[in-house]
């Protein structure tokens, strides 16, 4: 039985039919839902300070608005915000850790499904989770 269930989310169209299946799965176990999104400040690299701060502000954003959701359904939720830094871990990686941090059983997150050069330039952050991480990895798709 899965008793920690960590939802990584970004807010988008991409992300949302993990969001849906995080929700489900808690809710049937009756699961506290750990959910996490990632401020990507190294890629913002050259960002400005107001824009690194905007981007903060949807992550919390983001937070608030999948707490309430839950809420709204009577699943627990905790979240953190988490972020990237220039020459620290990418999201992957700081995704990976924090589900290390927090014990959990199961890590669900979505993907883009993209392939080929489009994900070699932009990376999969959905792959380097199922390769790094120490627990079960769902990943959903819409």
């Amino acid at each position: 039985m899965l008793q920690k269930i960590m939802l990584a989310a970004d807010g988008s169209d991409a992300s949302e039919p993990a969001v849906q299946q995080a929700f489900e799965l808690a809710q049937a176990g009756r699961s506290p839902l750990k959910i996490v999104t990632v401020v990507d400040i190294f890629g913002a690299y050259y960002a400005t300070p107001e824009s690194i701060k905007f981007l903060q502000e949807e992550g919390h954003k983001l937070l608030v608005k999948l707490q309430d959701q839950g809420a709204g359904l009577g699943v627990p939720v905790e979240t953190h915000l988490l972020e990237t830094d220039v020459g620290g871990k990418r999201i992957g990686e700081l995704i990976v850790a924090e589900a290390e941090r927090l014990r959990a059983d199961l890590i669900v997150l979505g993907s883009h499904g993209w392939r080929g050069v489009r994900q070699w330039v932009m990376g999969s952050v959905a792959s380097e989770v199922c390769q790094s991480a120490h627990c079960s990895v769902l990943i959903a798709r819409g």
